[in-house]
């Protein structure tokens, strides 16, 4: 008998799977482009006059607006109008929401990370009567709405300051949300916001603190400067980690950017440079100057 022959067949080759790497930086990432950025000499006094005429100038309104999106409802003194902070959740926005950044390397929770940098007394001027000064309203009484409501910590001020400055250049006639004019609803993402129980017009501060808590930023326990420089280049966008440079959204004016911007939605101009200052760049001069620390983890 003949025997059979066997036949082989040549193994089905395997392909590994790429791994796509995120286009959102690590925290050991974003807390080494911070260390090494150096801020342009010739813009370096463009940048002390943004901080000087825009920042600090306004710190008791930003605080103010933090201590009320730390206070939640009102509970304690009710607005006369209840709905003033009531916010919802959109999907849009939970990719750059509060919980969207998972850092094993900063998770630990910092209470009161943010009194550091000395909170200064003033006076509640939205609610417009002189019920706490600042210092309680950050934490600093174990008796204070703070700790009484539980939750986040408060947002800095600084934070806040930052994002005003990008979405809407310091106007405080704009939805923080968006840039779009307080005099109506949003019209850009998101839309029809805020939802304050009452039509336009409407205030920044009733505005702003309904863009904070649609973000969820009422429900963050550690402020550290990962988890902020991530959340403020959130609000542009990755897109530029693709194309290999350093959002001018946080590094324009320093050694970490040079050229490269995106002039329309989806159309990137390699040559373009963005005129407008970056936000760690404005937060990195304003440790640098001892106005503000903030804290690495």
């Amino acid at each position: 008998m003949k025997k059979k022959k066997r036949i082989t067949r040549a193994p089905v080759p395997t392909t590994k799977k790429k791994v796509k790497k995120s286009s959102i930086p690590t925290a050991m990432e974003y807390l080494l482009l911070f260390n090494t950025c150096v801020i342009a000499k010739e813009k370096m006094a463009q940048v002390d006059k943004v901080i000087d005429e825009h920042v600090t100038v306004n710190r008791t309104r930003y605080e103010s607006i933090s201590s009320l999106v730390r206070l939640g409802n009102g509970m304690l003194f009710p607005p006369a109008n209840k709905n003033l902070f009531a916010s919802s959740y959109t999907s849009y926005f939970d990719r750059f929401s509060a919980g969207s950044l998972n850092l094993s390397t900063i998770g630990a929770s910092q209470p009161n990370s943010l009194l550091n940098i000395g909170a200064q007394p003033q006076t509640n001027t939205v609610f417009g009567n002189n019920f706490f000064d600042s210092t309680s309203l950050l934490g600093g009484d174990v008796y204070s709405p703070v700790n009484f409501f539980g939750g986040g910590s408060s947002i800095p001020w600084y934070f806040i300051a930052c994002v005003h400055y990008l979405e809407c250049s310091f106007s405080f006639k704009k939805h923080l949300h968006n840039g779009d004019p307080l005099t109506g609803y949003t019209v850009q993402v998101p839309a029809h916001r805020p939802k304050v129980g009452h039509g336009p017009p409407f205030t920044f501060e009733e505005s702003a603190v309904d863009a904070l808590k649609l973000m969820k930023y009422d429900k963050v326990n550690n402020w550290s400067l990962p988890f902020i420089l991530q959340k403020l280049e959130g609000y542009n966008g990755f897109g530029y980690a693709g194309k290999g440079i350093h959002t001018p959204y946080l590094w324009s004016f320093s050694n970490h950017y040079t050229k490269g911007k995106y002039v329309k939605d989806r159309v990137f101009d390699v040559n373009a440079v963005s005129q407008q200052l970056g936000a760690a760049v404005i937060l990195k001069r304003m440790e640098d100057r001892a106005i503000i620390s903030i804290p690495r983890s």
